[in-house]
């Protein structure tokens, strides 16, 4: 049985016949992973494994840890370009929802875009992708926990509206040394109060 069933598709700006998001970057569609992705997915997952602290693990993703990680996270969108998948993005619980539901309207957000697509545009419409399906499934915030040298991804989230919270530092560590984390939020809605409390 497939890990998607009953997952959304993406709602994107502009869905095309087969609720697929075609998106601004030419060529590229931003659509729900499946586990026929999973492969491709440890592949963007581990590209700065070894070289960055863009993510705090030593330990490699393979495809079969990916249907994990698939079934761990509420959504997961792929940019897909000429068949290839150049992006991944998703979001899942923020903290423990069983134990702690007060936090079921916040979601923390990762993304990871090929090397040779960034700047593309790619990583921009996953993102609207994304934070339009968190919109859509009643989410109020968004948060982005990021390794305090990733200056390139801090700046990106800044520009699609998250706003700095908190610097955390010597959080982390990796490579014998310590590391700041940093939390971005990202508001989804302007609800004054949550819907069913």
């Amino acid at each position: 049985m497939s890990a998607f069933v009953g997952r959304r598709r993406a709602s994107g700006r502009h869905p095309s016949a087969d609720g697929f998001s075609v998106c601004e970057s030419l060529g590229v569609i931003v659509r729900p992973a499946t586990e026929a992705d999973a492969l491709a997915i440890a592949s963007l997952l581990n590209a700065f494994l070894a070289t960055t602290t863009m993510e705090w693990t030593d330990t490699p993703q393979t495809a079969d840890s990916i249907l994990e990680w698939l079934d761990e996270h509420e959504t997961v969108l792929v940019a897909e370009e000429r068949g290839d998948v150049v992006g991944v993005a998703a979001f899942g619980s923020f903290r423990d929802v069983v134990k702690r539901p007060g936090y079921r309207f916040t979601v923390e957000n990762t993304i990871h875009v090929r090397e040779d697509r960034w700047g593309s545009g790619v990583g921009r419409d996953l993102m609207r992708a994304l934070v339009a399906e968190a919109r859509d499934s009643g989410k109020h915030t968004m948060v982005a926990a990021i390794d305090g040298a990733n200056e390139a991804s801090l700046r990106f989230h800044k520009q699609l509206g998250f706003v700095e919270v908190a610097r955390m530092p010597e959080l982390g560590a990796k490579f014998g040394r310590w590391c700041d984390l940093v939390l971005l939020q990202l508001r989804l809605d302007n609800r004054t109060a949550p819907r069913g409390d």
